[in-house]
Order: structure tokens, then C-alpha cells, then sequence
């Protein structure tokens, strides 16, 4: 699959290979989802990346060009890193059923990546450049390490393949029988299912909605706010009678 522009998300339901197409299709709709919390991406950055900028400050106003653009260097890497995990949505695609719920996705990288991986050789030769003019002495093969790092990273931005790989194209489903009950967060345009399967890594009973930790058992069901009461209205309609919604706030896992 071919990189897709950022802010749009394509219409790729003839690609989804559905695995119970002779059901009859009740439903269908498609969101992407920052399914982490970017705060603390930005919190980590921050923490490592203040004290590195006022070192190579520090450094270059030392005259020590070398090793303040190795601060810089890694300052650089920092920011690409925290962007590309911080701000990388995930892509999901929802089918309903009479019988169940079928879910593709696949992850999403902001276009802006694409593009840093293709200018970051620029940036790499004016580290170096600045190393050299603070620091005529510095010998060539000092500053090949970085060189060689962003020729690496321009051609696997490059690569039109990257995408392919990256994706991690999964899909699952599960029937409306095993879904026992469902935590709400509107604010969040998510529904937290805990659902019933032989393969829970903790048994659906001993979810706690209250535990911050148990959240990241749930499965989790996005929407926009334009799709919420279609949604909504589908799970009241095909939950099992036994089944609850429970309004609260979802707490991401670190991970995302």
C-alpha cells in the first residue's frame, strides 16, 4: 500500500479482504487514532533535550565545535523520534454484522516524517560544517559517523517500501455475544470493550474499570464525533442484554 497523505484517510474497504463477507453488513465506518498519550512523549523530550541544548551552548561558546554538534546531532534525532512516535496515528476500519465485529488496521506516519528523512542529510552537512569552521583541526573521519547516519536515514525515507513494511497491517473481530461490558469516554471518541476469548491475556471478569491498568486490556473502538451516536446506538442495539456501558475516562497504557 502506497503512502497516503496525512490529514486524509482513504477509502480502502475493497482492499480489507473481510473474512465473514457473506454476512450481511450492517454497518461500517473508519477513524484514525493518536492511540497514545502525547503528553508524555513531549514530557520525555523535553527533559532530555533542555539540558543537551544548554550543553551545546555551552560547548560552543567553549569553542568546542565537535562536541557541540554532537549534542546537536542528537537533539535532532530526539525530535524526529519523538514527532514520528508522539504524532503517528493508527488507522482503523470497523465492518459490523448481525453476528460480530470485524476491525482492520494499520499504522499511519505523518507526511512530514517523509520529508525530514529527505532533508536530514542537509541538516547532518551543516552539523558538520559548523563543527569544521568552529574547529578547523577536526579531522574528516570524526564526523563520518554522523554522515553515514543521515545517508542512512535519507534512503530509507526514500525507499517506497518503507511504508509497506511499516504498516503492520492486523485484523481481528470478535462476536457480540463475548462483549460483557464497555467503558465510554466521549471525550476521547472510544469505547473500551472487554470482551470475552479464549486468548485474554486477564480473564474478563477481572477487569476492573476502575484500574487504570486493566485499560490496556481493552479492545479498543474509536469514532469522530460526527460517527458517536451511529455507534453508540449499534452496540446498545447488539450488545447482549447482560452487557453495560460504563462511563469513564480511558487511561492510556505508556506504550500507546
Amino acid at each position: 500500500m502506497r503512502r497516503t497523505g496525512w490529514r486524509k484517510t482513504p477509502d480502502l474497504s475493497e482492499r480489507m479482504e473481510w473474512e465473514y463477507t457473506a454476512e450481511q453488513q450492517l454497518m461500517t465506518w473508519t477513524v484514525k487514532a493518536i492511540d497514545r498519550n502525547i503528553l508524555i512523549w513531549l514530557c520525555l523530550a523535553g527533559v532530555v533535550v533542555v539540558p543537551m541544548m544548554i550543553a551545546s551552548l555551552v560547548f560552543y561558546t567553549k569553542g568546542d565545535g565537535l562536541m557541540a554538534s554532537a549534542f546537536l546531532f542528537s537533539i535532532t534525532i530526539i525530535f524526529f523520534l519523538t514527532y514520528k512516535n508522539g504524532m503517528e496515528k493508527t488507522v482503523f476500519v470497523y465492518r459490523a454484522t448481525e453476528e460480530r465485529l470485524e476491525i482492520c488496521q494499520w499504522q499511519d506516519i505523518p507526511d512530514l516524517v517523509f520529508t525530514f528523512l529527505k532533508v536530514f542529510p542537509f541538516i547532518i552537512v551543516g552539523i558538520i560544517l559548523m563543527a569544521l569552521i568552529s574547529n578547523p583541526a577536526l579531522s574528516i573521519a570524526a564526523l563520518a559517523g554522523p554522515a553515514l547516519v543521515g545517508i542512512l536515514l535519507a534512503s530509507v525515507g526514500g525507499d517506497s517500501n518503507y511504508k509497506t513494511i511499516y504498516k503492520r497491517f492486523r485484523q481481528h473481530d470478535f462476536t457480540w455475544d463475548n462483549v460483557d461490558r464497555a467503558l465510554l469516554d466521549p471525550r476521547k471518541g472510544l469505547l473500551g470493550l472487554s470482551v470475552s476469548s479464549p486468548n485474554n491475556v486477564i480473564f474478563d471478569d477481572q477487569i476492573d474499570f476502575d484500574n487504570p491498568n486493566d485499560h490496556r486490556y481493552l479492545k479498543r473502538i474509536y469514532f469522530r464525533k460526527d460517527q458517536e451516536y451511529a455507534v453508540l446506538e449499534l452496540f446498545r442495539r447488539k450488545m447482549p442484554a447482560r452487557a453495560t456501558i460504563v462511563e469513564k475516562n480511558y487511561k492510556y497504557d505508556f506504550s500507546g
